[in-house]
């Protein structure tokens, strides 16, 4: 869990990070930065904060209007995981839409490089050969399928 400090304002947000997390400051720097295609537009930062677009975060939208998103969902996780990454953490908390370009991911500080060729957010740890990032009783890690409600598979089931 983070300690960031998260302000949202009217259209955007502001996540500021406290010197002992600089860690999980960097992994949302970069995938700001590397992959722009999964984000929202980052506005500014420096090594403490981040200032980006304010979206709307797919769970305001309820199951039945939100489901219309749930393959270009799939298909940007499965696009983040061809280009070398894992975002770790595939809740459904963790995604917003922009009008225009579908869903994007939010909360990439528990990002890591894809060492499998199975994606960790699809399909779990121990179908990608790997220990969960999130030790969640019971779970193999968060990923598409769970181990919460809130997760893509159960929550448009």
């Amino acid at each position: 869990m983070s300690g960031a400090q998260i302000d949202i304002r009217e259209n955007t947000v502001l996540k500021d990070y406290p010197e002992r997390e600089h860690e999980r400051w960097e992994r949302e720097w970069f995938a700001y930065h590397e992959l722009e295609f999964a984000t929202p537009k980052l506005l500014c930062g420096n090594p403490r904060w981040l200032e980006m677009e304010r979206l709307t975060p797919i769970l305001e939208l309820g199951p039945d209007v939100s489901r219309k998103y749930r393959e270009p969902l799939r298909e940007l996780v499965q696009a983040v995981h061809d280009a070398g990454w894992w975002h770790g953490d595939i809740a459904l908390c963790n995604v917003v839409v922009h009008p225009y370009r579908g869903p994007l991911l939010i909360d990439w500080e528990n990002m890591r490089p894809a060492v499998s060729e199975v994606s960790y957010d699809l399909y779990g740890a121990a179908a990608a050969g790997v220990d969960p990032f999130w030790k969640v009783e019971g779970a193999d890690g968060v990923s598409w399928r769970g181990p919460w409600g809130f997760c893509p598979g159960p929550y448009w089931s």
